[in-house]
């Protein structure tokens, strides 16, 4: 299974208009990121009943780290890293909600 990668492109985001058509390329990033992650965990979970799946496991998180360590190099080069890191925040605060709602279902189904 191939991760799938949005990749932030320096034209794309000087042609953006605003700060807040560049948050939208940064939101389908983490998009992107988010799904991968799914694809990520769908082949672990494969892997129970096809140990050679362990490899691609690795394979694809190695993939999807190095993507997004040089997604984060490119916009410092190029001068977007402040409005990269207020979609970083943004993303974060998201993540927090979904792991409230999975902690709190997880405990009401603990009782």
């Amino acid at each position: 299974m191939m991760i799938t990668t949005f990749q932030l492109q320096l034209q794309e985001l000087k042609k953006a208009g605003s700060r807040e058509d560049r948050m939208n390329l940064y939101r389908r990033y983490f998009a992107s990121s988010r799904y991968n992650r799914l694809l990520i965990q769908q082949v672990l979970i494969r892997s129970a009943g096809n140990p050679l799946l362990e490899k691609e496991v690795v394979s694809m998180e190695k993939e999807h780290n190095l993507d997004y360590a040089k997604t984060v190099e490119r916009v410092k080069k190029w001068g977007y890293y402040e409005e990269f890191l207020a979609a970083v925040k943004e993303e974060d605060d998201a993540l927090v909600r979904i792991i409230e709602a999975y902690d709190k279902r997880m405990r009401t189904s603990n009782s």
